[in-house]
Protein backbone atom coordinates (compact mmCIF):
# COMPACT_ATOMS: atom_id res chain seq x y z
CA UNK A 1 0.00 0.00 0.00
CA UNK A 2 2.79 2.39 0.90
CA UNK A 3 4.54 1.77 -2.44
CA UNK A 4 1.34 2.42 -4.37
CA UNK A 5 0.53 5.68 -2.59
CA UNK A 6 4.14 6.85 -2.83
CA UNK A 7 4.22 6.17 -6.57
CA UNK A 8 0.83 7.85 -7.01
CA UNK A 9 2.20 10.98 -5.38
CA UNK A 10 5.36 10.91 -7.50
CA UNK A 11 3.25 10.37 -10.61
CA UNK A 12 1.08 13.31 -9.61
CA UNK A 13 4.15 15.54 -9.28
CA UNK A 14 5.24 14.72 -12.81
CA UNK A 15 1.66 15.22 -14.02
CA UNK A 16 1.43 18.70 -12.50
CA UNK A 17 4.86 19.69 -13.81
CA UNK A 18 3.75 18.43 -17.22
CA UNK A 19 0.55 20.44 -17.00
CA UNK A 20 2.65 23.56 -16.36
CA UNK A 21 4.80 22.83 -19.43
CA UNK A 22 1.72 21.93 -21.46
CA UNK A 23 0.03 25.16 -20.44
CA UNK A 24 2.94 27.22 -21.78
CA UNK A 25 2.88 25.24 -25.02
CA UNK A 26 -0.87 25.10 -25.58
CA UNK A 27 -1.98 28.46 -24.19
CA UNK A 28 0.89 30.62 -25.45
CA UNK A 29 3.17 29.05 -28.07
CA UNK A 30 0.54 27.25 -30.16
CA UNK A 31 -1.78 30.27 -30.60
CA UNK A 32 1.04 32.78 -31.15
CA UNK A 33 3.46 30.87 -33.35
CA UNK A 34 1.45 28.15 -35.10
CA UNK A 35 -1.64 28.34 -37.26
CA UNK A 36 -4.74 26.44 -36.09
CA UNK A 37 -4.19 24.18 -39.09
CA UNK A 38 -0.82 22.98 -37.73
CA UNK A 39 -2.30 22.48 -34.24
CA UNK A 40 -5.12 20.51 -35.85
CA UNK A 41 -2.61 18.32 -37.69
CA UNK A 42 -0.83 17.51 -34.42
CA UNK A 43 -4.13 16.62 -32.76
CA UNK A 44 -5.25 14.48 -35.68
CA UNK A 45 -2.00 12.51 -35.85
CA UNK A 46 -2.28 11.79 -32.14
CA UNK A 47 -5.98 10.88 -32.35
CA UNK A 48 -5.67 8.48 -35.29
CA UNK A 49 -2.49 6.79 -34.02
CA UNK A 50 -4.04 6.37 -30.57
CA UNK A 51 -7.15 4.80 -32.08
CA UNK A 52 -5.13 2.50 -34.33
CA UNK A 53 -2.88 1.47 -31.42
CA UNK A 54 -5.90 0.44 -29.36
CA UNK A 55 -7.16 -1.66 -32.26
CA UNK A 56 -3.73 -3.21 -32.80
CA UNK A 57 -3.24 -4.14 -29.13
CA UNK A 58 -5.89 -6.86 -29.54
CA UNK A 59 -6.88 -6.31 -25.92
CA UNK A 60 -3.60 -7.66 -24.54
CA UNK A 61 -3.07 -4.63 -22.29
CA UNK A 62 -6.11 -5.89 -20.36
CA UNK A 63 -4.60 -9.37 -20.16
CA UNK A 64 -1.46 -7.85 -18.64
CA UNK A 65 -3.43 -5.91 -16.04
CA UNK A 66 -5.56 -8.87 -14.96
CA UNK A 67 -3.53 -12.01 -15.58
CA UNK A 68 0.18 -11.14 -15.44
CA UNK A 69 0.32 -12.05 -11.70
CA UNK A 70 -0.28 -15.66 -12.82
CA UNK A 71 2.91 -15.46 -14.92
CA UNK A 72 5.03 -13.47 -12.49
CA UNK A 73 8.32 -15.23 -11.77
CA UNK A 74 11.42 -13.11 -12.20
CA UNK A 75 13.86 -16.03 -11.99
CA UNK A 76 11.96 -17.91 -14.70
CA UNK A 77 11.60 -14.96 -17.09
CA UNK A 78 7.96 -14.48 -16.08
CA UNK A 79 7.16 -17.79 -17.76
CA UNK A 80 7.54 -16.47 -21.31
CA UNK A 81 5.01 -13.67 -20.93
CA UNK A 82 7.04 -11.14 -22.95
CA UNK A 83 7.35 -13.61 -25.84
CA UNK A 84 3.56 -14.05 -25.95
CA UNK A 85 2.99 -10.30 -25.61
CA UNK A 86 5.32 -9.43 -28.50
CA UNK A 87 3.84 -12.12 -30.75
CA UNK A 88 0.38 -10.64 -30.11
CA UNK A 89 1.72 -7.12 -30.66
CA UNK A 90 3.29 -8.04 -33.99
CA UNK A 91 0.11 -9.80 -35.13
CA UNK A 92 -1.88 -6.73 -34.16
CA UNK A 93 0.50 -4.41 -35.99
CA UNK A 94 0.38 -6.54 -39.15
CA UNK A 95 -3.43 -6.39 -39.01
CA UNK A 96 -3.17 -2.61 -38.67
CA UNK A 97 -0.88 -2.40 -41.71
CA UNK A 98 -3.37 -4.40 -43.78
CA UNK A 99 -6.23 -2.17 -42.60
CA UNK A 100 -4.14 0.95 -43.25
CA UNK A 101 -3.46 -0.10 -46.84
CA UNK A 102 -7.22 -0.12 -47.44
CA UNK A 103 -7.91 3.01 -45.37
CA UNK A 104 -5.07 5.16 -46.71
CA UNK A 105 -6.71 6.10 -50.03
CA UNK A 106 -9.85 7.21 -48.16
CA UNK A 107 -7.82 9.13 -45.56
CA UNK A 108 -5.99 10.99 -48.33
CA UNK A 109 -8.93 11.64 -50.65
CA UNK A 110 -11.36 12.70 -47.92
CA UNK A 111 -8.84 15.23 -46.61
CA UNK A 112 -7.48 16.72 -49.84
CA UNK A 113 -9.95 19.63 -49.84
CA UNK A 114 -10.29 20.66 -46.17
CA UNK A 115 -7.21 19.06 -44.61
CA UNK A 116 -4.54 18.80 -47.31
CA UNK A 117 -1.74 18.99 -44.74
CA UNK A 118 -2.98 15.84 -43.02
CA UNK A 119 -3.15 14.08 -46.40
CA UNK A 120 0.51 15.01 -46.96
CA UNK A 121 1.63 13.47 -43.65
CA UNK A 122 -0.79 10.56 -43.35
CA UNK A 123 2.04 8.01 -43.61
CA UNK A 124 3.41 9.20 -40.25
CA UNK A 125 0.56 7.19 -38.74
CA UNK A 126 2.50 3.96 -39.37
CA UNK A 127 5.51 4.64 -37.11
CA UNK A 128 3.35 6.58 -34.65
CA UNK A 129 0.95 3.66 -34.30
CA UNK A 130 3.79 1.18 -33.82
CA UNK A 131 5.45 3.29 -31.11
CA UNK A 132 2.11 3.97 -29.38
CA UNK A 133 1.39 0.23 -29.47
CA UNK A 134 4.84 -0.55 -28.05
CA UNK A 135 4.32 1.94 -25.24
CA UNK A 136 0.86 0.57 -24.42
CA UNK A 137 2.26 -2.95 -24.04
CA UNK A 138 5.40 -2.09 -22.12
CA UNK A 139 3.91 0.56 -19.85
CA UNK A 140 1.28 -1.95 -18.70
CA UNK A 141 4.00 -4.56 -18.16
CA UNK A 142 6.21 -2.09 -16.29
CA UNK A 143 3.33 -1.15 -13.98
CA UNK A 144 2.96 -4.81 -13.07
CA UNK A 145 6.65 -4.71 -12.10
CA UNK A 146 5.63 -2.07 -9.54
CA UNK A 147 6.93 0.89 -11.53
CA UNK A 148 3.91 3.05 -12.25
CA UNK A 149 5.90 6.30 -12.28
CA UNK A 150 7.93 5.86 -15.48
CA UNK A 151 4.90 5.86 -17.79
CA UNK A 152 3.52 9.02 -16.18
CA UNK A 153 6.96 10.63 -16.31
CA UNK A 154 7.34 9.90 -20.04
CA UNK A 155 3.78 10.82 -21.04
CA UNK A 156 3.06 13.76 -18.78
CA UNK A 157 6.50 15.36 -18.55
CA UNK A 158 9.14 14.17 -21.03
CA UNK A 159 6.79 14.24 -24.01
CA UNK A 160 5.55 17.75 -23.17
CA UNK A 161 9.06 19.09 -22.55
CA UNK A 162 10.16 17.59 -25.89
CA UNK A 163 7.29 19.30 -27.69
CA UNK A 164 8.11 22.59 -25.96
CA UNK A 165 11.76 22.35 -27.05
CA UNK A 166 11.01 21.58 -30.70
CA UNK A 167 8.56 24.47 -30.78
CA UNK A 168 11.29 26.78 -29.47
CA UNK A 169 13.66 25.42 -32.12
CA UNK A 170 11.03 26.18 -34.76
CA UNK A 171 10.40 29.68 -33.40
CA UNK A 172 14.08 30.64 -33.48
CA UNK A 173 14.44 29.22 -36.99
CA UNK A 174 16.37 26.00 -36.34
CA UNK A 175 13.52 23.90 -37.77
CA UNK A 176 11.49 24.32 -40.93
CA UNK A 177 7.75 23.57 -40.85
CA UNK A 178 8.45 20.15 -42.35
CA UNK A 179 11.12 19.56 -39.71
CA UNK A 180 8.72 20.68 -36.97
CA UNK A 181 6.08 18.17 -38.03
CA UNK A 182 8.57 15.31 -38.19
CA UNK A 183 10.09 16.34 -34.85
CA UNK A 184 6.62 16.48 -33.28
CA UNK A 185 5.96 12.93 -34.47
CA UNK A 186 9.29 11.92 -32.95
CA UNK A 187 8.41 13.61 -29.65
CA UNK A 188 5.11 11.76 -29.22
CA UNK A 189 6.66 8.47 -30.32
CA UNK A 190 9.74 8.86 -28.11
CA UNK A 191 8.14 7.30 -25.03
CA UNK A 192 7.58 3.99 -26.80
CA UNK A 193 11.23 3.68 -27.84
CA UNK A 194 12.49 4.92 -24.46
CA UNK A 195 10.54 2.42 -22.36
CA UNK A 196 11.64 -0.44 -24.64
CA UNK A 197 15.34 0.33 -24.21
CA UNK A 198 14.84 1.09 -20.51
CA UNK A 199 13.39 -2.37 -19.87
CA UNK A 200 15.91 -4.00 -22.20
CA UNK A 201 18.80 -2.35 -20.32
CA UNK A 202 17.38 -3.55 -17.01
CA UNK A 203 17.09 -7.08 -18.45
CA UNK A 204 13.35 -7.21 -17.83
CA UNK A 205 12.55 -8.29 -21.41
CA UNK A 206 13.00 -12.05 -21.62
CA UNK A 207 11.96 -13.23 -25.08
CA UNK A 208 12.45 -16.92 -24.35
CA UNK A 209 9.18 -18.80 -25.04
CA UNK A 210 7.58 -21.09 -22.43
CA UNK A 211 4.36 -22.01 -24.19
CA UNK A 212 3.83 -25.13 -22.09
CA UNK A 213 3.07 -22.83 -19.12
CA UNK A 214 -0.19 -21.71 -20.74
CA UNK A 215 -2.70 -24.52 -20.25
CA UNK A 216 -6.14 -24.66 -21.83
CA UNK A 217 -7.84 -23.01 -18.86
CA UNK A 218 -5.43 -20.07 -18.81
CA UNK A 219 -5.63 -19.77 -22.60
CA UNK A 220 -9.43 -19.48 -22.46
CA UNK A 221 -9.21 -16.92 -19.67
CA UNK A 222 -6.65 -14.84 -21.61
CA UNK A 223 -8.88 -14.91 -24.69
CA UNK A 224 -11.94 -13.87 -22.69
CA UNK A 225 -10.13 -10.96 -21.03
CA UNK A 226 -8.60 -9.90 -24.36
CA UNK A 227 -11.98 -9.76 -26.13
CA UNK A 228 -13.44 -7.72 -23.28
CA UNK A 229 -10.41 -5.40 -23.31
CA UNK A 230 -10.60 -4.92 -27.08
CA UNK A 231 -14.13 -3.65 -26.77
CA UNK A 232 -13.49 -1.42 -23.75
CA UNK A 233 -10.18 -0.12 -25.12
CA UNK A 234 -11.49 0.77 -28.56
CA UNK A 235 -14.68 2.17 -27.02
CA UNK A 236 -12.70 4.39 -24.66
CA UNK A 237 -10.46 5.60 -27.48
CA UNK A 238 -13.45 6.39 -29.67
CA UNK A 239 -15.02 8.52 -26.94
CA UNK A 240 -11.88 10.60 -26.40
CA UNK A 241 -10.51 10.71 -29.96
CA UNK A 242 -13.52 10.69 -32.26
CA UNK A 243 -14.40 14.34 -31.67
CA UNK A 244 -11.23 15.59 -33.36
CA UNK A 245 -11.58 13.08 -36.20
CA UNK A 246 -15.21 14.00 -36.89
CA UNK A 247 -14.54 17.75 -36.66
CA UNK A 248 -11.72 17.36 -39.16
CA UNK A 249 -13.86 15.37 -41.59
CA UNK A 250 -16.73 17.87 -41.38
CA UNK A 251 -14.97 21.20 -40.86
CA UNK A 252 -11.24 20.72 -41.61
CA UNK A 253 -7.91 21.06 -39.83
CA UNK A 254 -8.31 24.70 -38.81
CA UNK A 255 -11.47 23.99 -36.83
CA UNK A 256 -9.77 20.92 -35.34
CA UNK A 257 -6.90 23.12 -34.16
CA UNK A 258 -9.23 25.65 -32.52
CA UNK A 259 -11.13 22.82 -30.83
CA UNK A 260 -7.90 21.21 -29.60
CA UNK A 261 -6.70 24.39 -27.87
CA UNK A 262 -10.13 25.00 -26.31
CA UNK A 263 -10.40 21.34 -25.23
CA UNK A 264 -7.14 21.68 -23.30
CA UNK A 265 -8.55 24.47 -21.13
CA UNK A 266 -11.68 22.41 -20.43
CA UNK A 267 -9.62 19.45 -19.27
CA UNK A 268 -7.85 21.52 -16.61
CA UNK A 269 -10.93 20.88 -14.46
CA UNK A 270 -10.19 17.17 -14.10
CA UNK A 271 -6.42 17.10 -13.56
CA UNK A 272 -6.59 16.71 -9.73
CA UNK A 273 -8.75 13.61 -10.12
CA UNK A 274 -5.90 11.54 -11.57
CA UNK A 275 -4.06 11.24 -8.27
CA UNK A 276 -7.22 10.94 -6.19
CA UNK A 277 -8.55 8.10 -8.34
CA UNK A 278 -5.24 6.21 -8.32
CA UNK A 279 -5.10 6.28 -4.54
CA UNK A 280 -8.82 5.48 -4.21
CA UNK A 281 -8.51 2.47 -6.51
CA UNK A 282 -6.11 0.74 -4.11
CA UNK A 283 -8.45 1.39 -1.17
CA UNK A 284 -11.49 0.16 -3.09
CA UNK A 285 -9.67 -2.97 -4.31
CA UNK A 286 -8.81 -3.89 -0.70
CA UNK A 287 -12.38 -3.20 0.41
CA UNK A 288 -13.82 -5.47 -2.30
CA UNK A 289 -11.50 -8.27 -1.15
CA UNK A 290 -13.05 -7.97 2.29
CA UNK A 291 -16.53 -7.30 0.86
CA UNK A 292 -16.57 -4.14 2.98
CA UNK A 293 -19.48 -2.33 1.29
CA UNK A 294 -19.59 0.30 4.02
CA UNK A 295 -15.98 1.35 3.36
CA UNK A 296 -16.63 1.49 -0.39
CA UNK A 297 -19.77 3.57 0.15
CA UNK A 298 -17.86 5.99 2.38
CA UNK A 299 -15.08 6.32 -0.21
CA UNK A 300 -17.70 6.85 -2.91
CA UNK A 301 -19.36 9.70 -1.01
CA UNK A 302 -16.09 11.41 -0.10
CA UNK A 303 -14.69 11.14 -3.62
CA UNK A 304 -17.85 12.62 -5.13
CA UNK A 305 -17.96 15.52 -2.68
CA UNK A 306 -14.26 16.44 -2.62
CA UNK A 307 -13.79 16.09 -6.37
CA UNK A 308 -16.93 18.15 -6.97
CA UNK A 309 -15.61 20.94 -4.73
CA UNK A 310 -12.22 20.97 -6.48
CA UNK A 311 -13.77 20.76 -9.96
CA UNK A 312 -16.28 23.54 -9.19
CA UNK A 313 -13.44 25.76 -7.99
CA UNK A 314 -11.34 25.12 -11.11
CA UNK A 315 -14.31 25.41 -13.47
CA UNK A 316 -15.30 28.72 -11.87
CA UNK A 317 -11.73 29.99 -12.02
CA UNK A 318 -11.59 29.26 -15.74
CA UNK A 319 -15.00 30.66 -16.60
CA UNK A 320 -14.65 33.98 -14.73
CA UNK A 321 -11.52 34.53 -16.85
CA UNK A 322 -12.92 33.25 -20.14
CA UNK A 323 -12.74 36.64 -21.89
CA UNK A 324 -9.13 37.06 -20.74
CA UNK A 325 -8.33 33.56 -22.03
CA UNK A 326 -9.75 34.41 -25.45
CA UNK A 327 -7.72 37.64 -25.53
CA UNK A 328 -4.55 35.67 -24.77
CA UNK A 329 -5.34 33.04 -27.41
CA UNK A 330 -6.31 35.57 -30.08
CA UNK A 331 -9.47 36.36 -32.04
CA UNK A 332 -9.10 33.30 -34.29
CA UNK A 333 -9.85 31.14 -31.22
CA UNK A 334 -13.02 33.01 -30.22
CA UNK A 335 -15.19 30.16 -31.54
CA UNK A 336 -13.61 27.93 -28.88
CA UNK A 337 -15.17 29.89 -25.98
CA UNK A 338 -18.17 27.61 -25.51
CA UNK A 339 -16.06 24.53 -26.20
CA UNK A 340 -14.14 25.40 -23.02
CA UNK A 341 -17.44 25.77 -21.14
CA UNK A 342 -19.02 22.47 -22.19
CA UNK A 343 -15.83 20.38 -21.96
CA UNK A 344 -15.25 21.85 -18.49
CA UNK A 345 -18.88 21.11 -17.58
CA UNK A 346 -18.51 17.53 -18.80
CA UNK A 347 -15.47 16.95 -16.61
CA UNK A 348 -17.21 18.71 -13.71
CA UNK A 349 -19.99 16.11 -13.99
CA UNK A 350 -17.43 13.30 -14.25
CA UNK A 351 -15.49 14.47 -11.19
CA UNK A 352 -18.69 15.06 -9.24
CA UNK A 353 -19.60 11.40 -9.60
CA UNK A 354 -16.34 10.31 -7.97
CA UNK A 355 -15.11 6.75 -8.05
CA UNK A 356 -18.27 5.16 -9.48
CA UNK A 357 -16.41 3.70 -12.47
CA UNK A 358 -13.61 2.26 -10.35
CA UNK A 359 -16.10 0.70 -7.91
CA UNK A 360 -17.86 -1.10 -10.76
CA UNK A 361 -14.69 -2.18 -12.61
CA UNK A 362 -13.15 -3.65 -9.46
CA UNK A 363 -16.33 -5.50 -8.53
CA UNK A 364 -17.52 -8.88 -9.81
CA UNK A 365 -19.91 -6.97 -12.05
CA UNK A 366 -17.06 -5.35 -13.99
CA UNK A 367 -18.41 -6.51 -17.35
CA UNK A 368 -21.43 -4.22 -17.03
CA UNK A 369 -19.04 -1.30 -17.54
CA UNK A 370 -18.69 -2.49 -21.14
CA UNK A 371 -22.41 -1.96 -21.68
CA UNK A 372 -22.16 1.54 -20.22
CA UNK A 373 -19.19 2.29 -22.47
CA UNK A 374 -21.01 1.10 -25.59
CA UNK A 375 -23.98 3.33 -24.71
CA UNK A 376 -21.52 6.20 -24.23
CA UNK A 377 -19.98 5.59 -27.67
CA UNK A 378 -23.39 5.53 -29.33
CA UNK A 379 -24.34 8.70 -27.44
CA UNK A 380 -21.20 10.48 -28.64
CA UNK A 381 -21.76 9.43 -32.27
CA UNK A 382 -25.43 10.40 -32.35
CA UNK A 383 -24.87 13.67 -30.51
CA UNK A 384 -22.03 14.71 -32.80
CA UNK A 385 -23.97 13.71 -35.90
CA UNK A 386 -26.86 15.92 -34.77
CA UNK A 387 -25.00 18.83 -33.14
CA UNK A 388 -21.84 19.51 -35.19
CA UNK A 389 -23.83 20.56 -38.30
CA UNK A 390 -25.78 23.00 -36.09
CA UNK A 391 -23.15 24.40 -33.72
CA UNK A 392 -19.81 23.31 -35.19
CA UNK A 393 -17.04 22.66 -32.67
CA UNK A 394 -19.34 23.76 -29.82
CA UNK A 395 -21.68 20.95 -30.87
CA UNK A 396 -18.83 18.45 -30.46
CA UNK A 397 -18.16 19.75 -26.94
CA UNK A 398 -21.85 19.50 -26.05
CA UNK A 399 -21.81 15.91 -27.33
CA UNK A 400 -18.91 15.07 -24.98
CA UNK A 401 -20.73 16.69 -22.03
CA UNK A 402 -23.94 14.75 -22.82
CA UNK A 403 -21.94 11.50 -23.03
CA UNK A 404 -20.39 12.14 -19.61
CA UNK A 405 -23.84 12.86 -18.17
CA UNK A 406 -25.41 9.71 -19.62
CA UNK A 407 -22.49 7.46 -18.64
CA UNK A 408 -22.31 8.71 -15.07
CA UNK A 409 -26.09 8.54 -14.65
CA UNK A 410 -26.00 4.84 -15.62
CA UNK A 411 -23.16 4.17 -13.18
CA UNK A 412 -24.94 6.06 -10.38
CA UNK A 413 -28.20 4.18 -11.02
CA UNK A 414 -26.43 0.79 -11.12
CA UNK A 415 -24.67 1.35 -7.78
CA UNK A 416 -27.85 2.70 -6.20
CA UNK A 417 -29.97 -0.27 -7.29
CA UNK A 418 -27.34 -3.01 -6.84
CA UNK A 419 -25.60 -1.88 -3.66
CA UNK A 420 -27.90 0.82 -2.26
CA UNK A 421 -25.07 3.37 -2.56
CA UNK A 422 -26.18 7.00 -2.68
CA UNK A 423 -23.29 9.49 -2.50
CA UNK A 424 -25.24 12.72 -2.90
CA UNK A 425 -26.62 14.76 -0.03
CA UNK A 426 -27.70 18.29 0.89
CA UNK A 427 -24.07 19.36 1.21
CA UNK A 428 -23.78 19.33 -2.60
CA UNK A 429 -26.41 22.10 -2.67
CA UNK A 430 -24.18 24.06 -0.28
CA UNK A 431 -21.25 23.64 -2.67
CA UNK A 432 -23.35 24.94 -5.56
CA UNK A 433 -24.39 27.90 -3.41
CA UNK A 434 -20.74 28.63 -2.61
CA UNK A 435 -19.88 28.41 -6.31
CA UNK A 436 -22.61 30.76 -7.51
CA UNK A 437 -22.01 33.35 -4.78
CA UNK A 438 -18.27 33.42 -5.52
CA UNK A 439 -18.91 33.51 -9.26
CA UNK A 440 -21.49 36.32 -9.18
CA UNK A 441 -19.38 38.54 -6.91
CA UNK A 442 -16.32 37.97 -9.12
CA UNK A 443 -18.29 38.93 -12.21
CA UNK A 444 -19.35 42.24 -10.61
CA UNK A 445 -15.74 43.43 -10.76
CA UNK A 446 -15.32 45.98 -13.59
CA UNK A 447 -12.88 45.14 -16.39
CA UNK A 448 -9.24 45.99 -15.73
CA UNK A 449 -6.04 45.61 -17.71
CA UNK A 450 -5.42 41.99 -18.72
CA UNK A 451 -2.95 40.81 -16.05
CA UNK A 452 -4.56 42.89 -13.29
CA UNK A 453 -8.02 41.63 -14.25
CA UNK A 454 -6.90 37.99 -14.05
CA UNK A 455 -5.18 38.55 -10.71
CA UNK A 456 -7.99 40.53 -9.02
CA UNK A 457 -10.87 38.43 -10.38
CA UNK A 458 -9.16 35.13 -9.54
CA UNK A 459 -8.15 36.33 -6.07
CA UNK A 460 -11.68 37.46 -5.19
CA UNK A 461 -13.17 34.19 -6.45
CA UNK A 462 -10.60 32.12 -4.54
CA UNK A 463 -11.04 34.01 -1.26
CA UNK A 464 -14.85 33.94 -1.34
CA UNK A 465 -15.01 30.30 -2.46
CA UNK A 466 -12.47 29.27 0.18
CA UNK A 467 -14.00 31.20 3.08
CA UNK A 468 -17.56 30.08 2.36
CA UNK A 469 -16.44 26.46 1.94
CA UNK A 470 -14.56 26.62 5.22
CA UNK A 471 -17.23 28.27 7.36
CA UNK A 472 -20.06 26.22 5.86
CA UNK A 473 -17.92 23.12 6.56
CA UNK A 474 -18.75 21.57 3.19
CA UNK A 475 -15.89 19.06 3.51
CA UNK A 476 -14.21 17.81 6.66
CA UNK A 477 -11.23 16.56 4.64
CA UNK A 478 -10.60 19.93 2.99
CA UNK A 479 -11.09 21.76 6.31
CA UNK A 480 -8.58 19.43 7.97
CA UNK A 481 -6.03 20.21 5.26
CA UNK A 482 -6.62 23.95 5.78
CA UNK A 483 -6.16 23.49 9.55
CA UNK A 484 -2.82 21.76 8.99
CA UNK A 485 -1.66 24.55 6.67
CA UNK A 486 -2.79 27.30 9.08
CA UNK A 487 -1.16 25.55 12.03
CA UNK A 488 2.14 25.32 10.16
CA UNK A 489 1.95 29.03 9.26
CA UNK A 490 1.24 29.95 12.90
CA UNK A 491 4.04 27.66 14.10
CA UNK A 492 6.56 29.34 11.77
CA UNK A 493 5.42 32.78 12.94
Amino acid sequence: MGIIIKQSIRGAIWSYLGVGVGFITTAYLYPNYLTPEIVGLFALLTAWSGLFAQFSSLGFHGVTARLFPRFRNNENGHNGYIFIAFIVMLIGFVLFLIAFLFLRPWLVESNLEKSALFADYVDLLVPLTFLALLFTFLDGFNKMLYNAVLGAFLTEFVQRVSILLILLFYIIGWLTLHGLILAYAGAIGLKGAFIFFFLLFRKELNFKPKLNFVDQSLKREMLSVAVYSILTGIGGSIVFQIDKIVINQVMGLTATGVYTIAFFFGTLVMIPSRTLLKISSTVIAEAWKKNDIKAIDENYHKSCLNQFIIAAFLFGGIWINIDNIIIILGSQYHSGKWVIFFIGLGFLIDMGTGTNGIIIILSKYYKVSLLFLLVMVVTVFLSMYLLIPIWGITGAAIAIAIAFLVNNFMRWLFLKVKFKMQPFSFVFIKVLLVFFVAYLISMLIPSLSLIMDIFVRSSVFTIIFGLLSYFLNVSKEINNILHVILNRINFKN
